[in-house]
């Protein structure tokens, strides 16, 4: 009896685990339902689960994640191999004087970014020292459709809130009035900013992140007032704390007010790598050995993926979203050495790496649950066990098919190396048979 007991603890503990997922989706259902009914600005569309349309979206997700991860490791060994060329043609220079030997010529130098001269926002009353940049942002208080996914149907509701962007498809008696949008966004830039003898470029100036709120004070509002005066029902203009608020109804929030504030980007400790172009900089173009295959396999690719199909289409988006590195161009609000940099570009490249081969991973996964997807349609249609029989199978199959991606994404990235990296691309193949050899054998034994 102890031996049964033992033989079947994971069979009841699988089985606990189902119940508590058909359990769980029947509570989400019902709320689902509650819900609706209590909230008049809701409203749903639901789905009834199309087996085929499942299959189709599970087929594209796979070669989606095919071509994700081919593209990663495509990116990532030119990125790695241009990052290291760089390094070794980089030339550390002092800031303090132009040095015209390395003109035209890859350079790092570091010190202390200055200027002398203001950035001005008239309207509303700034004038800015030690400033590269000054961000104007511009919010509505407006209604925002937002949705949820309910047991397999989409819930859709309305909030009220602040945002940057106006939102013009909200149906159902929620209108934002456009012409109230009387301010626009901006974005200044200083282009008379120095670190030792060089002139900070405009592409340089524009990547600092503007990360210091500017507060907004009466005089602001005074300024704005002036500016602006009375129209489109603006009756009040109040600043509090880093706002300045457009209002149509004294000290109360009202439908479509507006709201400005501004963050700034300051001068200080700075590095830049980038080409020297006589006092001040331009983007370093690279040039390679990878620029003629790269042109040669894209031209060779568009000719293949000139079809509008669903497959071209996650191609050409990948291709497009994985693109090597392909010119330096840098500045840093520190003071770093030129190792320090490159080893910082390094350890992001990997990053972003990593975290695509895992998004690609799981996204094969998503594919194959999603491909077999109609045995679970299939077993629902049982009177009565239905829901509890597809609970399970569905639980099943989505280990399995995260436990088959495993190998093909290896794979994968074990072919894309043959092409960038020849000395470990066999020795990955080998792997992945010996991962596939071992699920299959594993799953043979225990059926």
């Amino acid at each position: 009896m102890v031996r049964l007991s033992q033989s079947n603890h994971s069979f009841v503990v699988f089985t606990l685990f189902a119940l508590l997922i058909s359990s769980c989706n029947a509570i989400n259902h019902l709320r689902g339902h509650i819900e609706e009914h209590q909230n008049k600005h809701l409203y749903s569309s639901h789905s009834k689960g199309n087996p085929i349309t499942a299959v189709i979206i599970g087929f594209l997700c796979v070669f989606g994640a095919f071509a994700m991860l081919w593209y990663n490791e495509r990116r990532q060994a030119i990125t790695e191999y241009r990052l290291e060329q760089a390094k070794k043609q980089c030339t550390s220079v002092n800031s303090a004087e132009v040095n015209p030997n390395t003109n035209h010529q890859l350079i790092h130098t570091n010190g202390e970014s200055k200027t002398q001269d203001l950035v001005v926002d008239a309207a509303f009353g700034l004038s800015m020292k030690d400033c590269i940049k000054l961000v104007r942002t511009v919010e509505m208080y407006q209604w925002v459709r937002k949705s949820r996914e309910e047991n397999k149907r989409t819930v859709y509701y309305y909030v009220q809130e602040w945002s940057s962007t106006f939102h013009s498809d909200c149906g159902d008696g929620h209108y934002n009035d456009k012409s109230k949008w009387i301010v626009e966004q901006e974005t200044q830039v200083n282009l008379n900013v120095r670190i030792g003898a060089y002139l900070i470029s405009k592409s340089l100036a524009e990547q600092t992140n503007a990360n210091e709120s500017i507060p907004m004070a009466m005089n602001n509002a005074q300024a704005v007032s002036n500016f602006y005066g009375y129209s489109k029902g603006f009756q009040n203009f109040e600043a509090n704390g880093q706002y300045i608020y457009f209002q149509q109804n004294r000290g109360t929030v009202t439908m479509n007010d507006l709201r400005v504030s501004f963050d700034a980007a300051r001068t200080g400790p700075t590095t830049i790598v980038s080409q020297q172009y006589n006092d001040t900089f331009t983007p370093f173009v690279i040039h390679d050995k990878f620029e003629q295959t790269l042109a040669r396999d894209e031209n060779l690719e568009d000719m293949q993926l000139s079809c509008a199909t669903c497959c071209c289409f996650c191609c050409k988006l990948c291709r497009a979203l994985e693109k090597p590195l392909t010119q330096i161009d840098w500045i840093f609000e520190s003071i770093m050495t030129q190792n320090q940099v490159f080893k910082k570009k390094a350890e992001e490249n990997a990053c972003i790496t990593l975290a695509q081969r895992i998004g690609g991973y799981v996204l094969m996964g998503i594919g194959f649950c999603l491909i077999f997807s109609p045995i679970s349609w299939l077993v629902s249609l049982i009177p009565f066990l239905g829901n509890f029989l597809a609970s399970i199978t569905g639980f099943v199959f989505f280990l399995v098919s995260f436990i088959i991606s495993i190998p093909f994404s290896i794979l994968t990235i074990a072919f894309a190396w043959l092409f960038y990296h020849p000395k470990y691309g066999i020795a990955l193949i080998a792997l992945s048979g010996l991962i596939g050899a071992g699920i299959y054998f594993y799953i043979k034994s225990q059926s």
